[in-house]
Protein backbone atom coordinates (compact mmCIF):
# COMPACT_ATOMS: atom_id res chain seq x y z
CA UNK A 1 0.00 0.00 0.00
CA UNK A 2 0.68 3.91 -0.58
CA UNK A 3 1.10 4.33 3.41
CA UNK A 4 2.27 1.49 5.41
CA UNK A 5 -0.80 1.78 8.42
CA UNK A 6 -4.48 1.35 8.57
CA UNK A 7 -4.95 5.38 7.90
CA UNK A 8 -4.67 4.42 4.11
CA UNK A 9 -7.93 3.38 3.30
CA UNK A 10 -9.12 6.40 5.26
CA UNK A 11 -6.95 8.97 3.37
CA UNK A 12 -7.63 7.76 0.04
CA UNK A 13 -10.94 9.17 0.50
CA UNK A 14 -9.70 12.65 1.03
CA UNK A 15 -6.42 12.47 -0.89
CA UNK A 16 -4.94 10.94 -4.82
CA UNK A 17 -2.67 8.85 -4.52
CA UNK A 18 -0.38 7.82 -7.94
CA UNK A 19 1.58 4.62 -8.40
CA UNK A 20 4.79 6.63 -6.98
CA UNK A 21 3.17 6.62 -3.84
CA UNK A 22 2.98 10.59 -4.13
CA UNK A 23 0.19 12.07 -2.13
CA UNK A 24 -2.10 14.72 -4.07
CA UNK A 25 -4.18 17.20 -1.79
CA UNK A 26 -7.58 17.57 -2.34
CA UNK A 27 -10.28 20.06 -1.33
CA UNK A 28 -13.32 19.58 0.33
CA UNK A 29 -15.73 22.05 -1.20
CA UNK A 30 -18.23 21.76 1.28
CA UNK A 31 -21.11 21.78 -1.21
CA UNK A 32 -24.44 23.19 -0.48
CA UNK A 33 -26.84 19.70 -0.50
CA UNK A 34 -29.51 21.22 -1.47
CA UNK A 35 -27.95 21.72 -4.76
CA UNK A 36 -27.34 18.16 -5.46
CA UNK A 37 -24.03 19.16 -6.54
CA UNK A 38 -21.65 16.17 -7.90
CA UNK A 39 -18.54 16.94 -8.65
CA UNK A 40 -14.73 16.84 -8.21
CA UNK A 41 -13.79 19.99 -11.00
CA UNK A 42 -12.81 22.54 -7.88
CA UNK A 43 -12.20 25.62 -9.73
CA UNK A 44 -12.26 26.88 -13.74
CA UNK A 45 -9.15 28.98 -13.23
CA UNK A 46 -8.92 30.47 -16.83
CA UNK A 47 -9.46 31.25 -20.31
CA UNK A 48 -6.39 31.06 -22.58
CA UNK A 49 -7.05 32.96 -26.02
CA UNK A 50 -4.12 33.78 -28.51
CA UNK A 51 -3.75 37.48 -29.08
CA UNK A 52 -1.71 38.42 -32.62
CA UNK A 53 0.21 41.56 -30.80
CA UNK A 54 -0.63 43.68 -27.56
CA UNK A 55 -2.08 47.21 -28.52
CA UNK A 56 -3.51 49.65 -26.97
CA UNK A 57 -7.23 48.57 -28.14
CA UNK A 58 -6.46 45.29 -26.07
CA UNK A 59 -4.92 47.31 -22.90
CA UNK A 60 -8.04 49.82 -23.03
CA UNK A 61 -10.89 46.83 -23.40
CA UNK A 62 -9.41 44.63 -20.42
CA UNK A 63 -7.43 46.55 -18.29
CA UNK A 64 -9.53 50.18 -18.73
CA UNK A 65 -12.95 49.31 -19.31
CA UNK A 66 -13.41 45.39 -18.07
CA UNK A 67 -11.32 46.17 -15.16
CA UNK A 68 -9.04 43.23 -15.11
CA UNK A 69 -5.98 43.55 -13.08
CA UNK A 70 -2.44 42.94 -14.91
CA UNK A 71 -0.93 39.68 -12.88
CA UNK A 72 3.07 39.92 -12.39
CA UNK A 73 3.46 36.23 -13.19
CA UNK A 74 3.87 36.73 -16.59
CA UNK A 75 7.08 37.78 -17.88
CA UNK A 76 8.69 34.17 -15.84
CA UNK A 77 5.92 32.01 -17.54
CA UNK A 78 6.76 33.62 -20.91
CA UNK A 79 10.41 32.87 -20.45
CA UNK A 80 10.12 29.35 -19.31
CA UNK A 81 8.08 28.85 -21.73
CA UNK A 82 10.02 30.39 -24.75
CA UNK A 83 13.26 28.36 -22.98
CA UNK A 84 11.71 25.35 -23.58
CA UNK A 85 11.33 26.00 -27.32
CA UNK A 86 7.50 27.24 -27.05
CA UNK A 87 6.56 29.73 -30.15
CA UNK A 88 5.37 32.16 -27.77
CA UNK A 89 6.54 35.76 -28.28
CA UNK A 90 4.84 37.36 -25.70
CA UNK A 91 1.86 36.71 -22.65
CA UNK A 92 -0.49 39.36 -20.80
CA UNK A 93 -2.42 37.76 -18.19
CA UNK A 94 -5.41 39.51 -17.39
CA UNK A 95 -6.90 38.66 -13.60
CA UNK A 96 -10.52 39.12 -12.49
CA UNK A 97 -10.76 38.33 -8.74
CA UNK A 98 -9.34 34.42 -8.79
CA UNK A 99 -10.03 33.93 -12.29
CA UNK A 100 -7.68 35.11 -15.26
CA UNK A 101 -8.25 35.29 -19.20
CA UNK A 102 -4.27 34.12 -20.53
CA UNK A 103 -3.34 36.09 -24.05
CA UNK A 104 -0.18 34.67 -25.71
CA UNK A 105 0.93 36.96 -28.36
CA UNK A 106 2.60 36.29 -31.60
CA UNK A 107 1.55 32.98 -32.09
CA UNK A 108 1.80 31.72 -36.02
CA UNK A 109 -0.72 31.41 -38.05
CA UNK A 110 -3.58 29.79 -38.11
CA UNK A 111 -3.75 29.97 -34.25
CA UNK A 112 -2.76 33.67 -33.83
CA UNK A 113 -5.90 35.04 -32.57
CA UNK A 114 -9.00 32.74 -30.82
CA UNK A 115 -11.70 33.21 -29.53
CA UNK A 116 -14.22 30.98 -28.31
CA UNK A 117 -17.55 29.80 -29.49
CA UNK A 118 -19.78 30.86 -26.79
CA UNK A 119 -19.95 33.54 -24.25
CA UNK A 120 -17.83 34.48 -21.02
CA UNK A 121 -19.95 35.37 -17.93
CA UNK A 122 -18.53 37.65 -15.82
CA UNK A 123 -19.61 39.50 -12.45
CA UNK A 124 -19.31 43.03 -11.56
CA UNK A 125 -20.47 44.70 -8.09
CA UNK A 126 -21.66 47.50 -9.58
CA UNK A 127 -22.98 47.72 -13.18
CA UNK A 128 -23.57 51.10 -13.42
CA UNK A 129 -19.91 52.02 -12.92
CA UNK A 130 -19.21 49.53 -15.53
CA UNK A 131 -21.68 50.90 -18.26
CA UNK A 132 -19.76 54.15 -17.14
CA UNK A 133 -16.29 52.58 -17.80
CA UNK A 134 -17.25 51.08 -20.67
CA UNK A 135 -18.72 54.57 -22.62
CA UNK A 136 -15.85 56.54 -20.99
CA UNK A 137 -13.20 53.89 -22.66
CA UNK A 138 -15.63 54.11 -25.98
CA UNK A 139 -16.54 50.41 -25.87
CA UNK A 140 -19.51 49.43 -27.34
CA UNK A 141 -22.18 47.58 -25.12
CA UNK A 142 -25.62 46.46 -25.70
CA UNK A 143 -28.48 44.36 -23.89
CA UNK A 144 -28.67 41.09 -23.48
CA UNK A 145 -31.88 38.76 -25.01
CA UNK A 146 -33.99 37.99 -22.70
CA UNK A 147 -33.37 33.96 -23.47
CA UNK A 148 -30.07 34.54 -22.23
CA UNK A 149 -30.31 36.34 -19.23
CA UNK A 150 -29.28 33.07 -17.38
CA UNK A 151 -30.83 34.37 -14.03
CA UNK A 152 -30.54 31.00 -11.79
CA UNK A 153 -27.01 31.56 -11.44
CA UNK A 154 -26.44 31.26 -7.07
CA UNK A 155 -25.58 34.67 -5.97
CA UNK A 156 -25.45 36.15 -9.39
CA UNK A 157 -28.03 38.84 -11.00
CA UNK A 158 -28.89 38.50 -14.67
CA UNK A 159 -27.17 38.95 -17.45
CA UNK A 160 -27.03 43.22 -17.75
CA UNK A 161 -24.91 44.27 -20.90
CA UNK A 162 -22.88 42.40 -23.27
CA UNK A 163 -19.75 42.98 -25.03
CA UNK A 164 -16.99 41.73 -27.02
CA UNK A 165 -12.96 42.30 -27.08
CA UNK A 166 -10.83 43.48 -29.54
CA UNK A 167 -10.21 39.82 -30.89
CA UNK A 168 -14.07 38.64 -30.93
CA UNK A 169 -14.10 37.66 -27.34
CA UNK A 170 -17.62 37.71 -26.49
CA UNK A 171 -18.49 39.01 -22.65
CA UNK A 172 -22.09 38.42 -20.63
CA UNK A 173 -21.55 40.88 -17.32
CA UNK A 174 -23.54 39.93 -14.89
CA UNK A 175 -24.57 41.97 -11.24
CA UNK A 176 -23.45 40.55 -7.76
CA UNK A 177 -24.02 42.11 -4.51
CA UNK A 178 -21.08 43.08 -3.10
CA UNK A 179 -17.10 42.82 -3.46
CA UNK A 180 -16.76 39.60 -3.29
CA UNK A 181 -14.24 37.08 -5.16
CA UNK A 182 -15.57 33.82 -6.40
CA UNK A 183 -13.65 30.96 -4.80
CA UNK A 184 -14.00 27.35 -4.94
CA UNK A 185 -16.07 27.83 -2.33
CA UNK A 186 -18.51 30.14 -3.08
CA UNK A 187 -18.15 34.13 -3.19
CA UNK A 188 -16.54 35.14 -0.08
CA UNK A 189 -15.66 38.99 1.14
CA UNK A 190 -12.63 40.12 -0.80
CA UNK A 191 -11.05 41.34 2.55
CA UNK A 192 -11.87 37.54 4.19
CA UNK A 193 -10.37 36.40 1.13
CA UNK A 194 -6.91 38.19 1.68
CA UNK A 195 -6.99 37.25 5.39
CA UNK A 196 -7.02 33.76 4.18
CA UNK A 197 -4.21 34.37 1.81
CA UNK A 198 -6.59 33.28 -0.98
CA UNK A 199 -5.36 35.58 -4.28
CA UNK A 200 -3.66 36.13 -7.35
CA UNK A 201 -0.77 38.30 -7.80
CA UNK A 202 -1.78 42.15 -8.85
CA UNK A 203 0.03 45.51 -7.87
CA UNK A 204 -3.75 46.56 -7.92
CA UNK A 205 -7.22 44.76 -7.07
CA UNK A 206 -9.48 43.97 -10.18
CA UNK A 207 -13.01 45.22 -10.81
CA UNK A 208 -14.17 42.33 -12.20
CA UNK A 209 -14.68 39.89 -9.37
CA UNK A 210 -14.43 36.05 -11.01
CA UNK A 211 -16.02 34.58 -13.88
CA UNK A 212 -19.35 32.27 -13.19
CA UNK A 213 -19.11 30.51 -16.63
CA UNK A 214 -17.86 29.77 -19.82
CA UNK A 215 -20.78 28.83 -22.24
CA UNK A 216 -19.47 27.09 -25.41
CA UNK A 217 -21.26 26.08 -28.05
CA UNK A 218 -21.63 22.36 -29.11
CA UNK A 219 -23.39 20.15 -31.90
CA UNK A 220 -27.07 19.34 -31.65
CA UNK A 221 -27.26 15.89 -30.31
CA UNK A 222 -24.03 15.89 -28.44
CA UNK A 223 -24.70 17.23 -24.31
CA UNK A 224 -25.77 13.70 -23.68
CA UNK A 225 -22.60 12.23 -24.24
CA UNK A 226 -20.40 15.02 -22.68
CA UNK A 227 -22.07 14.34 -19.54
CA UNK A 228 -20.70 11.15 -19.80
CA UNK A 229 -17.86 12.34 -20.52
CA UNK A 230 -17.65 13.81 -17.63
CA UNK A 231 -19.01 11.32 -15.55
CA UNK A 232 -16.42 9.04 -16.29
CA UNK A 233 -13.55 11.07 -16.31
CA UNK A 234 -14.16 13.37 -13.18
CA UNK A 235 -17.18 12.09 -11.89
CA UNK A 236 -18.95 14.77 -12.06
CA UNK A 237 -22.83 15.08 -12.27
CA UNK A 238 -24.05 17.42 -15.26
CA UNK A 239 -27.70 19.05 -14.82
CA UNK A 240 -29.47 19.14 -18.40
CA UNK A 241 -31.44 22.12 -18.96
CA UNK A 242 -33.10 23.47 -22.02
CA UNK A 243 -31.56 26.06 -23.91
CA UNK A 244 -33.35 28.64 -26.46
CA UNK A 245 -31.94 26.32 -29.65
CA UNK A 246 -31.50 22.97 -27.90
CA UNK A 247 -29.84 21.15 -25.15
CA UNK A 248 -27.70 22.59 -22.49
CA UNK A 249 -25.84 20.49 -20.67
CA UNK A 250 -24.27 22.32 -17.07
CA UNK A 251 -21.08 20.51 -15.38
CA UNK A 252 -20.74 21.96 -11.82
CA UNK A 253 -17.28 23.49 -10.78
CA UNK A 254 -16.46 24.04 -7.50
CA UNK A 255 -19.61 25.66 -5.63
CA UNK A 256 -20.35 28.40 -7.74
CA UNK A 257 -18.89 28.13 -11.08
CA UNK A 258 -20.35 25.86 -14.66
CA UNK A 259 -18.92 24.67 -17.76
CA UNK A 260 -22.24 24.94 -19.93
CA UNK A 261 -22.64 23.56 -23.06
CA UNK A 262 -25.10 24.62 -25.21
CA UNK A 263 -26.63 22.60 -28.65
CA UNK A 264 -26.84 24.70 -31.68
CA UNK A 265 -27.56 23.86 -35.56
CA UNK A 266 -24.73 24.19 -38.05
CA UNK A 267 -20.55 23.67 -37.71
CA UNK A 268 -19.03 25.14 -34.52
CA UNK A 269 -15.65 26.45 -35.07
CA UNK A 270 -12.80 25.58 -32.89
CA UNK A 271 -9.35 27.72 -33.02
CA UNK A 272 -7.50 25.95 -30.44
CA UNK A 273 -8.35 28.32 -27.31
CA UNK A 274 -7.84 26.50 -23.71
CA UNK A 275 -9.51 26.51 -20.68
CA UNK A 276 -7.97 25.31 -17.09
CA UNK A 277 -9.63 23.33 -14.33
CA UNK A 278 -8.63 22.45 -10.99
CA UNK A 279 -9.73 19.29 -9.87
CA UNK A 280 -9.68 16.94 -7.24
CA UNK A 281 -8.79 13.24 -7.52
CA UNK A 282 -6.15 13.89 -10.47
CA UNK A 283 -4.65 10.64 -10.27
CA UNK A 284 -7.77 9.17 -10.77
CA UNK A 285 -9.69 11.22 -13.91
CA UNK A 286 -5.62 11.23 -15.94
CA UNK A 287 -5.74 7.30 -15.54
CA UNK A 288 -9.83 7.34 -17.20
CA UNK A 289 -8.52 10.02 -19.76
CA UNK A 290 -5.61 7.68 -20.43
CA UNK A 291 -7.77 5.06 -20.96
CA UNK A 292 -10.14 6.78 -23.18
CA UNK A 293 -7.34 7.67 -25.18
CA UNK A 294 -7.39 11.19 -24.63
CA UNK A 295 -4.37 12.61 -22.85
CA UNK A 296 -2.91 15.17 -25.44
CA UNK A 297 0.40 17.04 -25.90
CA UNK A 298 0.23 20.18 -27.15
CA UNK A 299 3.23 21.08 -29.40
CA UNK A 300 3.02 24.76 -28.32
CA UNK A 301 4.49 23.93 -25.10
CA UNK A 302 6.85 21.46 -25.84
CA UNK A 303 8.56 20.89 -22.18
CA UNK A 304 5.15 19.67 -20.86
CA UNK A 305 4.44 16.10 -22.15
CA UNK A 306 1.56 13.99 -19.93
CA UNK A 307 2.44 10.33 -21.56
CA UNK A 308 2.81 9.18 -18.19
CA UNK A 309 1.14 8.73 -14.90
CA UNK A 310 4.70 9.89 -14.13
CA UNK A 311 4.59 12.95 -16.11
CA UNK A 312 1.24 13.71 -14.89
CA UNK A 313 2.28 14.05 -11.40
CA UNK A 314 5.42 15.92 -12.47
CA UNK A 315 3.53 18.80 -13.76
CA UNK A 316 0.92 18.72 -11.90
CA UNK A 317 -1.48 18.86 -15.22
CA UNK A 318 -2.43 17.13 -17.95
CA UNK A 319 -4.29 18.16 -21.08
CA UNK A 320 -7.19 16.73 -23.23
CA UNK A 321 -8.52 17.61 -26.66
CA UNK A 322 -10.87 15.46 -27.87
CA UNK A 323 -14.13 15.54 -25.86
CA UNK A 324 -15.75 11.93 -26.71
CA UNK A 325 -18.59 9.72 -25.99
CA UNK A 326 -16.99 7.26 -23.75
CA UNK A 327 -19.62 4.47 -24.76
CA UNK A 328 -19.14 4.60 -27.78
CA UNK A 329 -16.21 6.68 -28.25
CA UNK A 330 -17.96 9.01 -30.67
CA UNK A 331 -16.06 12.31 -31.32
CA UNK A 332 -18.43 15.22 -30.06
CA UNK A 333 -16.14 18.25 -30.59
CA UNK A 334 -12.78 19.79 -29.79
CA UNK A 335 -12.28 21.93 -26.21
CA UNK A 336 -8.33 21.97 -24.86
CA UNK A 337 -9.11 21.09 -21.31
CA UNK A 338 -5.66 22.31 -19.02
CA UNK A 339 -6.31 19.87 -15.79
CA UNK A 340 -4.28 20.61 -13.04
CA UNK A 341 -3.68 18.92 -9.69
CA UNK A 342 -4.08 21.36 -6.44
CA UNK A 343 -0.41 20.83 -5.88
CA UNK A 344 -0.08 22.86 -8.60
CA UNK A 345 1.53 26.56 -8.18
CA UNK A 346 -1.33 28.23 -9.66
CA UNK A 347 -3.83 27.45 -7.28
CA UNK A 348 -4.90 29.89 -5.86
CA UNK A 349 -6.15 28.60 -2.82
CA UNK A 350 -3.25 26.70 -1.16
CA UNK A 351 -3.81 27.90 2.08
CA UNK A 352 -7.09 25.99 2.41
CA UNK A 353 -5.63 22.96 2.03
CA UNK A 354 -3.01 23.77 4.77
CA UNK A 355 -6.22 24.35 7.06
CA UNK A 356 -7.97 20.71 6.08
CA UNK A 357 -8.37 18.79 9.42
CA UNK A 358 -6.02 15.60 8.19
CA UNK A 359 -2.85 15.43 9.67
CA UNK A 360 -0.29 14.26 7.26
CA UNK A 361 2.96 14.44 9.81
CA UNK A 362 2.16 10.78 10.86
Amino acid sequence: MGIESSRAVDLAAHFCVGRWKQVLPDLDLRLPTETGRKTTLVSLEHLNVNVPEWNSENETFWFKAMGFAPDSRTQGVCQTVQSSGGSMKGLVWANAGLQQIHMPLGEPPPMEAQKPAGVVGLAYPDILGLRATLRAAGVNFSGVPLKDHMSTLPGVGPAALQCTSPTGVKIYAHGIRAESWLTPRGWLDCEAARKQQLGLPSEEASQCMGMPYIRLQCPLGSTEGLAKLYKRVFNTESEFRRGSEGGECWVPIGVGQWLIYQEIAGDIPYDGYHIAIYVNCFVDAYRAAKELGIVWNNPRFPGLSYNSEHDALRHHEFRILKLLDPDSLQLLCEVEHEVRSLSHTGFCAKSWLEQDPLDMSS
